[in-house]
């Protein structure tokens, strides 16, 4: 699995912040950098070659989702396309109507439909259990004027995945449009419903590709960048082809993947084996639906990042939630959508593999957290001693 210079014999388990380039994305971004360097929008024959190459992709991808081509655009990732579909909804919304969203969203949605919709942004109700119950949106939807519900496939955090297929019906049936931010979702499941959605937003680097690309699916009419006629005028700016190249690549190959059940069933070992051996710690939404590849624990004691510190010496790479979000002040509000104090937050440990993490990986990583547990108990021991 690991394969990168910086950081050898590290087990990577980071993935829900990016993933490592796929081989299939190198080489094809490799070729595209070196052969279709031209810009797409050029006059010339060879640059017409290029945008051919880019309108092919286009299809590809467009098939790979079950959606149209004409409703895909490619950004430079999902914060883009995010911004990018308030930023459309507000300028086409009355003054007065609002926009639903899960209260587990990414920063990138929360923010921006903040930012679009100042003082007009609820959040639809999950309970303390991270799912959106989608009963609730149909009253919710008679009760005011809404311009826009989003509702996420999967969470970035915990990996719990959201109803997003009866949710865009229900918006469906009442008219109104639907965002589903597929970041965390694509790359890892199927495709599903996609077409269902009226708006759909992913990055390539959560599955492989490259940094820099991603995915917005709109109805054709929506232009969000101005300044030039790419995109068929949706979208402003120079084609970056070769990362459309890497990223059609690295879905391909995650769609041929076909080992995610053994995966899951090595992450589920790995929580078996932890609970087993660390008293008290929990798997936020254990019996939910996830990702195979997350596992979101409360530890019993110790701040994450004394867990993550301790855990990267022993050679494993894990998180504390949304790279995103690092560096804010606060706990995370998936934490606290779950219901969780600010002290219980600051005790959540994200693990997240991929398609080349490896059983034995799981494995020994269950090993480290025991190790480092036995650590920070001794660590915390020692401080207790006040010397006079």
């Amino acid at each position: 699995m690991n394969r990168g210079s910086e950081a050898p014999g590290m087990a990577y388990f980071d993935n829900n912040a990016t993933t490592r380039p796929c081989e299939g994305a190198l080489v094809s971004y490799s070729k595209a950098l070196s052969g279709d360097w031209r810009n797409p929008s050029a006059p010339s024959s060879a640059a017409a070659r290029v945008r051919a190459k880019l309108d092919l992709a286009r299809e590809q991808l467009a098939t790979c989702l079950g959606v149209s081509p004409d409703t895909v655009s490619f950004t430079s990732g999902a914060t883009e396309s995010n911004n990018a579909v308030f930023s459309y909804i507000s300028r086409h919304a009355s003054s007065d109507s609002r926009v639903l969203l899960s209260p587990v969203e990414h920063p990138s949605v929360r923010e921006a439909a903040r930012r679009y919709f100042p003082g007009r942004v609820d959040e639809l109700a999950v309970g303390g259990s991270e799912i959106v119950d989608p009963s609730i949106l149909a009253p919710a939807l008679d009760a005011t004027e809404v311009a826009l519900v989003s509702v996420m496939a999967a969470n970035n955090e915990t990996g719990v995945i959201q109803p997003w297929e009866q949710i865009a019906e229900i918006c469906r049936v009442h008219g109104v449009p639907f965002h589903c931010d597929a970041t965390q979702w694509l790359g890892k499941l199927p495709s599903g419903e996609f077409d269902a959605c009226d708006y759909l937003s992913a990055s390539a680097h959560k599955f492989g590709g490259v940094k820099g690309v991603g995915i917005l699916k709109a109805p054709a009419e929506v232009s969000f960048i101005v300044g030039g006629e790419q995109e068929v005028g949706r979208r402003a700016g120079t084609e970056n082809f070769p990362g459309v190249a890497a990223m059609l690549a690295a879905l391909e190959e995650a769609y041929s993947f076909g080992k995610a059940p053994i995966l899951e069933q090595a992450r589920n070992a790995f929580e078996e084996s932890l609970r087993a051996s660390i008293p008290g710690v929990e798997v936020l939404g254990e019996n939910l639906s996830r990702l195979w590849n997350v596992s979101a624990l409360l530890m019993p004691r110790f701040e994450n990042l004394r867990w993550v510190g301790k855990l990267e010496k022993m050679g494993h790479e894990v998180s504390t939630g949304s790279a995103c979000a690092t560096g804010q002040d606060g706990p995370s509000h998936v934490s606290v959508a779950m219901g969780f104090s600010s002290e219980q937050a600051r005790r959540v440990v994200r693990v997240s593999g991929s398609r080349e993490t490896t059983p034995a990986e799981w494995s020994s990583l269950a090993d480290a957290f025991r190790l480092a547990y036995a650590e920070l108990q001794a660590d915390s021991s020692s401080y207790e001693v006040v010397s006079i």
